[in-house]
């Protein structure tokens, strides 16, 4: 693994990005062929598989509490475009809302490279991307020229966005009170936020510590070294004490049977935080 890290590192110094690109993307090829079958589809790259690819780290912190949307899952990330189950499970969703097809303005934090190629397809849609570790955007996955943004402090006017996707990333956030203030702000009227976190059912408030600040230490305690809190069942008060109506969609097969093969955890809920006039 370290030999693979190294070899990752050296590459992404040396060879030029399309030259990595194209690389990185015959080499998906190759993996999408090795693991064709039939157990299991990816709604991005529209191919079957007989496995997902495992993602995800193990931490005795994610088990204690039982955090849905983090720790190691098998069959978690496609072998050919790498999508993962988190965006699985906002594809079925968004799908089901017809969201694909409709003419919008778009506001994704820290977006995820599958999902934001999808998007980018979809001419309807207005989108703007954004994160504030655009240094972190290196790899040959992700698209160069991602705006900087600061969640705490967001340059955009009020009322700006139809909708806004932020797929776990107040958890990096200290002051996560003024990051969901900001979309809330920016959010026009009747419109609606996706913010989907780690969540523990265990737990009835966050557990987060200001004096827990060193990497190691963040991965003891919340289950990754760059986490500064675990959200608990309060999570949807502090969505709502900044305006938010909230409300928590958990996906059944009943209604979208396409999520049996999606390799999703039905156990994941959807928070979507609407701003109501």
């Amino acid at each position: 693994m370290k030999t693979f890290k190294l070899t990752k590192n050296i590459l992404k110094k040396f060879v030029p990005y399309q030259v990595g690109v194209k690389l990185r993307g015959g080499w998906q090829k190759v993996m999408g062929y090795y693991f064709k079958g039939s157990n299991y589809y990816c709604p991005y790259c529209k191919q079957w598989f007989r496995k997902f690819l495992p993602g995800g780290q193990h931490h005795a912190v994610i088990v204690q509490y039982q955090i849905i949307g983090s720790g190691y899952r098998e069959n978690a990330v496609c072998p050919r475009c790498y999508s993962t189950d988190r965006d699985r499970l906002l594809f079925a969703y968004l799908n089901g809302i017809g969201f694909f097809e409709s003419k919008l303005k778009l506001l994704h934090i820290a977006p995820e490279g599958s999902l934001r190629a999808y998007i980018q397809q979809r001419t309807k849609i207005e989108y703007i991307t954004g994160d504030k570790q655009t240094d972190g955007y290196n790899d040959y996955y992700y698209e160069r020229g991602i705006t900087n943004l600061d969640l705490v402090q967001l340059p955009f006017e009020d009322e700006s966005f139809d909708a806004i996707i932020c797929n776990h990333v107040l958890e990096h956030i200290i002051d996560d009170h003024k990051a969901m203030s900001e979309l809330f702000r920016v959010l026009k009227k009747n419109a609606w936020a996706i913010l989907q976190v780690p969540f523990s059912p265990y737990l009835s408030e966050t557990y987060e510590n200001e004096n827990i600040i060193q990497p190691k230490d963040r991965e003891q305690h919340f289950g990754q070294f760059d986490h500064v809190r675990i959200y608990g069942h309060d999570y949807l008060e502090r969505l709502k004490a900044v305006g938010f109506k909230v409300s928590l969609t958990h996906l059944s097969v009943e209604k979208y049977p396409e999520i049996s093969t999606f390799a999703i955890n039905p156990q994941e809920p959807i928070f979507v935080a609407e701003k109501i006039s």
